[in-house]
């Protein structure tokens, strides 16, 4: 996955939860324990009064990313100027602040007053090579929450039949798009997500109690073996950078002859333009992992988790497939979706927070996961 190892570090930790939608089932985290309002003290002298004033939290002993305090005090105000300046903010005096507390309450001031103004933006404040403290700006693009799950057993199918050839070569075009360029992993790779949850419940199908007899136990063994070698070797063809560079012109001679053919060169038409917008842009390179994770013993759902191909939506091993992706991403509180960051250790002529990349593809993966799994389902019927 591409990401900023600057991200990995962090000065200070965000003062509240991240603004990540949570995942269904996903029980959300208190961050403390709610109290009664007090009952307010009655006229008149109170010797218990300094119980009621709320004190700054004191630390016996900073973490290393914060030991030089001139550094981290100056490089975190520079970049708070910067990012004031090009907001039109004016930041409170916290001068007689002790440190690190003084950055700890700008930081917050400013967190607020920029969701104030943007609720898709929030600020971080991460240790780069040439600041100790920076911040950042983050707006995030909401995925809805969806696995984008492509089956490929359709593309295989059309690839086997001669007389589909013009439709499942500019099928395989586009997928070979997602696949080389876009950043979407393959099902059969032994570093995806989905290859190990297929590995783990193919072993729980070959248990003999699953079975009625051995037969079934062995016709469900063959299956699975002819999955893994048909998908293997669709591979081969979607890792083939002919495939991709022949997109174009399989989009420009492809002649639809009914509705569906005609959404899928409609489709093809979109993923050409979308390379000559953005000829080396993946996904990936616009996530960042573990970027709005607020506690360090948190993990997030990764991009690979809800980005793949798989081989179908109806084959044997589908639904315990999902069964056991729900059981494990249920349990993760955040997820790690794409973001746009602008960086504030210098200063900036304009605000520049641009998701089209990411608004233009993930529209395009709901175009062709629903054209994948309508040909999965047999609703296209192919012109013979």
């Amino acid at each position: 996955m591409h990401q900023n190892q600057a991200l990995h570090q962090g000065v200070l930790p965000a003062p509240t939860a991240c603004p990540l939608r949570r995942l269904a089932g996903a029980k959300p985290r208190s961050l403390r324990n709610q109290i009664g309002q007090a009952k307010a003290c009655p006229d008149g002298a109170c010797g218990n009064g300094f119980l009621n004033h709320a004190f700054m939290p004191l630390l016996k002993e900073l973490p290393e990313e914060l030991s030089d305090s001139e550094i981290v005090g100056r490089d975190f105000f520079r970049s708070a100027g910067n990012l004031c300046r090009l907001y039109g903010l004016a930041l409170s005096d916290y001068s007689r602040v002790p440190y690190p507390q003084n950055i700890a309450l700008a930081y917050s001031e400013l967190s607020q007053r920029v969701s104030a103004m943007d609720e898709q933006l929030s600020l971080r404040l991460i240790s780069m090579e040439n600041s100790k403290a920076c911040l950042i700006s983050v707006k995030q693009f909401d995925t809805g929450n969806t696995l984008f799950y492509l089956p490929v057993e359709p593309l295989h199918r059309l690839l086997s039949q001669k007389e589909h050839q013009a439709v499942a070569e500019l099928l395989l075009s586009i997928c070979c798009y997602l696949y080389q360029l876009g950043g979407i992993s393959y099902h059969t790779e032994d570093d995806s997500y989905l290859a190990y949850v297929y590995d783990m419940v193919s072993e729980w199908g070959e248990e003999a109690e699953y079975f009625g007899d051995s037969t079934e136990q062995e016709r469900f063994k063959t299956e699975v073996s002819r999955i893994k070698e048909a998908a293997t070797a669709l591979l081969c063809r979607i890792s083939d950078p002919s495939e991709l560079q022949a997109l174009k012109a399989r989009q420009e001679r492809f002649n639809p002859k009914d509705e569906a053919e005609i959404n899928l060169k409609n489709i093809a038409g979109r993923v050409c333009r979308l390379i000559e917008r953005f000829p080396d842009r993946s996904i990936m390179d616009s996530v960042y992992y573990g970027l709005c994770i607020a506690y360090c013993d948190e993990r997030a759902v990764s991009a690979d988790q809800y980005l793949s191909f798989l081989w179908s939506s109806r084959d044997v091993l589908y639904d315990q497939l999902m069964e056991a992706v729900n059981a494990e991403l249920n349990e993760l509180s955040y997820i790690d979706e794409p973001v746009s960051i602008q960086f504030f250790d210098a200063p900036q002529e304009k605000i520049s927070h641009d998701l089209s990349f990411e608004t233009e593809f993930f529209d395009l993966l709901h175009e062709i996961c629903d054209t994948l799994n309508d040909f999965d389902h047999e609703k296209y019927h192919p012109h013979t």
